[in-house]
């Protein structure tokens, strides 16, 4: 399946730069991220990538990566959906860590960011 990833994490840009088509909005929230996953969304991309429990379970993760469809749908209600509903969580979660925080701590969120976007990668394919 033909998708695109939107990240505000580096080690995600940097690992997919060269292999895939990728959006980096960096130093991005994550609200800022699912507001541009959602103005791809009305223009009908469909969601490929769970945009929100991952990080739930992780809250204080400032990075996030989602797919989306390459080319947009003829019907991408449930996506519509799904990003509405997600916009309306973000805004009641706590908000994530400062980017300027320790590095050691971010380049672990780096990483378990990236290591969720390759497992959901796989599941594609």
């Amino acid at each position: 399946m033909e998708f695109i990833i939107i990240t505000n994490n580096p080690k995600v840009y940097n690992f997919y730069k060269e292999t895939d088509e990728i959006i980096f909005l960096k130093g991005k929230t994550l609200f800022q991220l699912l507001e541009e996953i959602n103005n791809y969304v009305i223009k009908g991309h469909k969601i490929l990538s769970d945009p929100i429990v991952s990080h739930i379970e992780n809250s204080s993760n400032p990075f996030k990566t989602i797919l989306i469809s390459k080319y947009p749908a003829e019907n991408n209600m449930s996506s519509l959906d799904i990003i509405g509903g997600v916009l309306q969580i973000a805004e009641k979660l706590p908000a994530p860590l400062p980017l300027t925080t320790d590095e050691n701590i971010l380049e672990e969120f780096r990483f378990i960011d990236l290591n969720l976007i390759i497992n959901s990668i796989k599941e594609l394919n």
